[in-house]
């Protein structure tokens, strides 16, 4: 029997929509992660060293520096201030020792057009640090943003990964509506 173009139609979007559901599992919507850590405060501050926003996501900042951050008065996203940081890290555990892709999508608004490097971060049993596969991303001012890693098997010694998005000076006050990060 021939096929019509709504049969195909309706099998092509059976298709879209089963693979969006299996993409949902492998998606960790970061600046949710970061927001439920508000849960009915104002704000959330920030200390010099690394700050576990939750047992997936982190941001780090600089010695002598202090930063918070809050939802917009819209609600459409996470307003992050500081005083001045030379640099910036937010950082993802990454759930997968095996090769997978790794995408970042971003919506931001910066005032001026900001670079980050992103790169994995592997924390070894012996307690060292191993970077890799830099790469820069531009983050633009209210636009919406995509950057891919290839990742390799991760090494015997490998204890766990982070993905590393490093902000070079971060301007003092910016909007993350979304960040997230999803392996496949």
């Amino acid at each position: 029997m021939p096929q019509t173009i709504h049969d195909s139609a309706v099998r092509n979007f059976q298709m879209a929509a089963n693979l969006l559901i299996a993409l949902q599992g492998r998606r960790l919507v970061l600046t949710g992660e970061a927001a439920a850590l508000l849960d009915g405060r104002p704000k959330a501050l920030l200390s010099e060293g690394y700050n576990a926003l939750s047992p997936r996501f982190g941001i780090c900042i600089p010695q002598d520096t202090r930063g918070e951050f809050s939802m917009t008065p819209e609600g459409d996203g996470l307003e992050f201030r500081n005083s001045g940081a030379t640099w910036m890290t937010m950082e993802g555990l990454v759930s997968s020792m095996d090769p997978c892709s790794c995408y970042l999508d971003a919506d931001v608004a910066f005032p001026t057009p900001t670079v980050a490097d992103v790169f994995l971060r592997d924390f070894t049993d012996a307690g060292t640090i191993r970077d890799s596969l830099q790469t820069e991303w531009l983050l633009g001012n209210d636009r919406a943003t995509v950057c891919k890693l290839e990742l390799p098997e991760a090494a015997d010694d490998v204890a766990n990964r982070r993905i590393v998005i490093h902000l070079r000076q971060p301007p003092v006050r910016f909007t993350i509506r979304k960040l997230a990060m999803t392996l496949i």
